[in-house]
């Protein structure tokens, strides 16, 4: 957790502390950015098992039990008094194995953004290991600088071969022929909302392949959409200099059903 934390307290381990006592971690860190809305963690469960799972991809073991993350994620909210915000919490092994939770900064998309879109820089840029979310200092530090001087909202990663994978930090989906387009699990992070789109898809009878898109295809897609923590599904206007239709029907019924699920999802966990 090396960007700044919010709020009056964080926790360490097991204890709840000021964020005075806070010290960044140093060495390999997994974690995990969970969304808090109405005073509930979404998905949290979805979090924590891919928690788990990014440890087990990089051989390592992180020494506590799913229960536990969840007591300390509603203590940490309840301590704060916090309704809307962005937990990140994670697991460091130097020098010795530590636990952190805290609230991060945070941007939600207006309403002008969701009904515009938004653009997006392109990056030459893979992840070391696409399935673990460990950190990538490199790779977030080039991507925030050209979100920064270029004034994108993401910046999305092309690979080796010249597809178009993923964003810094979020999901990417295209819609080509009425057909909808993401790359394989194996090539990408693949995000909690991600995963809770392609379960609506199925729901909603779309139609869906897993590819990546090419870069010379992008003039054909006639729509795309971020997926992520942050930005849910996102519709996108422009991709460096291509151009896609952020009002398409796809993508809004998609938007459409993830908010409900959303809403679905807080009125079971209040």
């Amino acid at each position: 957790m090396k960007r700044m934390i919010q709020q009056r307290y964080y926790i360490e381990d097991l204890a709840v502390r000021e964020v005075t006592a806070y010290i960044p971690p140093t060495g390999v860190e997994i974690y995990e950015v969970v969304r808090v809305m109405e005073g509930v963690p979404l998905f949290l469960e979805d979090h924590i098992a891919r928690f788990f799972h990014s440890a087990w991809l990089c051989h390592l073991e992180i020494p506590l039990e799913t229960e536990t993350i969840v007591r300390l994620m509603r203590e940490l909210t309840a301590v704060n008094g916090v309704k809307e915000g962005n937990i990140r919490f994670s697991w460091s092994w130097r020098p010795t194995g530590k636990f952190l939770a805290g609230f991060i900064p945070h941007h939600y998309p207006g309403e002008e953004e969701y009904r515009r879109g938004v653009s997006c820089g392109l990056l030459e840029a893979e992840r070391h290991d696409p399935n673990a979310k460990v950190v990538q200092a490199g790779l977030r530090q080039e991507a925030d600088r050209m979100i920064r001087e270029e004034g994108w909202y993401e910046v999305l990663l092309v690979d080796r071969y010249g597809h178009i994978t993923e964003g810094s930090r979020s999901n990417l989906f295209f819609v080509k022929e009425g057909i909808l387009l993401t790359a394989p699990a194996d090539e990408v992070l693949p995000g909690i909302t991600r995963q809770k789109v392609l379960e609506l898809i199925q729901k909603e009878g779309f139609r869906v392949e897993t590819r990546s898109l090419a870069l010379e295809e992008l003039p054909q897609a006639e729509a795309a959409f971020l997926t992520g923590t942050s930005p849910r599904v996102l519709p996108l206007c422009r991709a460096g200099q291509f151009s896609f239709f952020p009002a398409h029907p796809l993508v809004n019924r998609l938007a459409e059903a993830y908010n409900l699920l959303i809403h679905s999802y807080i009125e079971e966990n209040r």
